[in-house]
């Protein structure tokens, strides 16, 4: 099975402007989280996806960059469209977060485990207790079936009023193949995915199953300047 490794990154945050290039530790986060997936051995390929050429410029000096449209995108749509660019087939494309600087091997393993037919899209979970940082809003939550099916993702703490005081923290990282992927990106945006600012909220309102699986390596990512605070005291 052929993998690949693609890490959208782009300067225009609104929370975090010129987050990819902003370091922690000495190093910049885009250069943290290319330098995990490579270092992984997991892929057969990995390249950064951006519009910006200040970003371009920075990864060029140490690894494989490809210059995506200017034009408004989602990290998904960025994975496709350079997806359309690369020679070469691949089974599954893994998007990694290139706010995600601490992603770990066992994760991104964790990952290629699930990427097997029928799975349409996959992604990571990681059981929490409760602690006033679950209540961050960048820290998506998750509630599953049995299947260990996503049902539903949030900003805020669910379910509600949790008698086991245990959550499913979100791991931002993704995995489809290339039929599927194709699919995604022409979804308008949905109501639900509009209320809580979560793109895979209009995957599941279309009926795209999302598998997950439970990791026990942690990870989270800097969205924020609470983020990079809390990044810089991180032990990786």
């Amino acid at each position: 099975m052929k993998i690949i490794g693609i890490i959208p990154a782009r300067m225009e945050s609104s929370r975090l402007p010129g987050k990819p290039l902003i370091k922690i530790g000495g190093k910049t986060m885009i250069k943290r989280v290319y330098e995990s997936v490579v270092n992984s051995k997991l892929f057969d390929k990995v390249l950064v996806a951006t519009p910006n050429k200040d970003i371009f410029d920075h990864v060029n000096d140490f690894g494989e960059v490809l210059m995506t449209s200017n034009k408004p995108l989602n990290g998904t749509e960025r994975v496709f469209e350079a997806y359309q660019k690369i020679n070469g087939e691949y089974d599954f494309i893994v998007n990694i977060q290139g706010d995600e600087p601490f992603i770990k091997k066992e994760q991104l393993s964790d990952i290629i485990s699930i990427c097997k037919k029928p799975n349409q899209i996959c992604t990571l979970i990681k059981e929490e207790k409760y602690s006033e940082a679950l209540d961050r809003k960048s820290i998506m939550k998750v509630v599953i079936n049995k299947n260990n099916e996503a049902m539903y993702f949030s900003r805020t703490l669910i379910p509600h009023q949790n008698i086991k005081k245990k959550y499913f923290k979100h791991i931002c990282i993704y995995a489809y193949d290339p039929i599927t992927l194709k699919a995604l990106i022409s979804l308008p945006p949905s109501s639900l995915e509009l209320s809580e600012s979560l793109e895979q909220l209009r995957w599941l309102e279309n009926g795209f199953k999302i598998k997950v699986k439970i990791t026990k390596s942690d990870s989270f990512s800097v969205d924020t300047k609470e983020d990079l605070i809390l990044a810089e005291n991180y032990k990786n």
